[in-house]
């Protein structure tokens, strides 16, 4: 009995004793929970503050005056903290841009950049720098170099310029003018007046604009009208016309033309405006046909309402391309590009249906409008009926198109004589 007693009292004591551990467990599980949560609390508002530092303080401690990459990685490995010293995020990018599944690979990247600072951005650029180079590693890097821009502009145009970079590329150095644009405009503009070379200078011109339409549309339409004739331009005032169309609608459209000074003679605002009435039509005729041809009507006299806009017009307004010529003869017949455009359209036409194209001609009462029509129409009818040709070249009221036309149309023993 006594032994069933002692028993009985030890399976207590082991109970108890369980009991008391589980119970440990549990409170330490809590605790350590409790502990894992602060620190990932703590470790988001890390990066929380780090990220608002960095746009608070776009300009790099790396200093403008820092030339090259070179610059970069010194100081990111002078400056960094245990992790940069240790060269981890390196590794990482490294890591990343090996990574064989698509979408892990842009994720992966894309997080590292947009944590890129002064410590760490030595370290990148050297991993972008001993990376396999492709077409998408390229896309990478500019997307690098726009980061780089945002933390140290010049530093990081500098290095895509400079020819002993080992990754240096024009294209970047736009990029890095982007993200120098995007946290300080004012100080890439400044930098982009200062750029010797034309070409670099009307693309970097451009790329700043394309920054500053996101907050900031009416200084980037007067910061438009700063660029040089070129390519650049006019990709410019077309992504341009984009923005002000899907803001401000037709009326922006209209509102943004009238405002363009073209009587200056400063950069070619002539050659400026024109390009962008044609944008604009373009928009215009989309939505609204009748708007457009109410816009070319009011401003028929005026010189910026050219051949090429108001073709772009045509394709925009009507449907097949017969309609479209009807389009073009409704508009004053004042306006000086209208016979060329027409033209152009008809010289189309006679391609896609020689046929159905001398229908529509021999529908038309003819006259000046269509001198250039008949004039292709002309020369493509003599491969099959010279006399015919010479007949509709008869029809031309302009001289000088029709001496054209018939010195064309002339048999080639005559040509050579002549």
């Amino acid at each position: 009995m006594n032994v069933f007693c002692i028993i009985d009292g030890m399976k207590g004591k082991f109970l108890i004793l369980n009991i008391v551990w589980g119970f440990a467990v549990v409170v330490a599980f809590v605790l350590g929970g409790g502990a894992n949560n602060q620190r990932d609390s703590l470790s988001a508002e890390t990066k929380r503050n780090t990220v608002a530092g960095q746009a608070d303080n776009p300009v790099s401690a790396l200093g403008r005056s820092a030339g090259g990459g070179q610059s970069a990685k010194a100081t990111g490995k002078a400056n960094g903290d245990q992790q940069s010293r240790s060269g981890s995020v390196g590794r990482r990018m490294e890591s990343a841009l090996a990574e064989l599944n698509p979408l892990q690979r842009n994720a992966r990247v894309a997080e590292l950049l947009i944590n890129l600072n002064a410590d760490n951005v030595g370290e990148v650029l050297e991993a972008f720098e001993n990376a396999p180079r492709s077409e998408e590693a390229n896309r990478y890097f500019r997307d690098f170099m726009y980061a780089w821009g945002r933390l140290a502009g010049d530093e990081a145009i500098a290095y895509a310029f400079d020819s002993e970079s080992p990754r240096r590329d024009s294209r970047a150095g736009t990029s890095a003018i982007s993200g120098w644009a995007n946290v300080d405009p004012e100080g890439a503009k400044e930098y982009v007046a200062g750029v010797e070379d034309e070409r670099s200078r009307e693309w970097m011109h451009y790329s700043v604009m394309r920054e500053m339409l996101q907050n900031d549309l009416d200084g980037a339409i007067s910061y438009s009208e700063q660029n040089k004739k070129g390519r650049a331009r006019g990709v410019q005032i077309d992504q341009l016309a984009s923005v002000i169309f899907e803001e401000r609608g037709l009326s922006g459209m209209t509102d943004w033309i009238n405002s363009i000074d073209h009587t200056s003679e400063q950069n070619d605002m002539l050659s400026y405006k024109s390009y962008a009435t044609g944008v604009a039509l373009d928009r215009m005729a989309g939505s609204d046909p009748e708007a457009a041809l109410n816009f070319i009507t009011e401003n028929a006299s005026q010189p910026f309402i050219t051949a090429d806009g108001l073709e772009r017009a045509a394709r925009r307004a009507a449907g097949p391309i017969n309609e479209e010529l009807d389009w073009l003869t409704q508009l004053p017949s004042e306006l000086s590009g209208q016979r060329h455009a027409i033209g152009e359209r008809f010289e189309d036409y006679i391609r896609e249906d020689f046929a159905a194209a001398g229908q529509w001609l021999a529908s038309r009462p003819l006259g000046p409008t269509y001198d250039e029509a008949i004039q292709d129409y002309a020369i493509s009818a003599a491969r099959d009926d010279r006399e015919a040709a010479l007949a509709w070249a008869e029809r031309i009221t302009d001289e000088k198109i029709k001496a054209d036309t018939l010195r064309r149309l002339a048999p080639r023993d005559s040509q050579k004589r002549g």
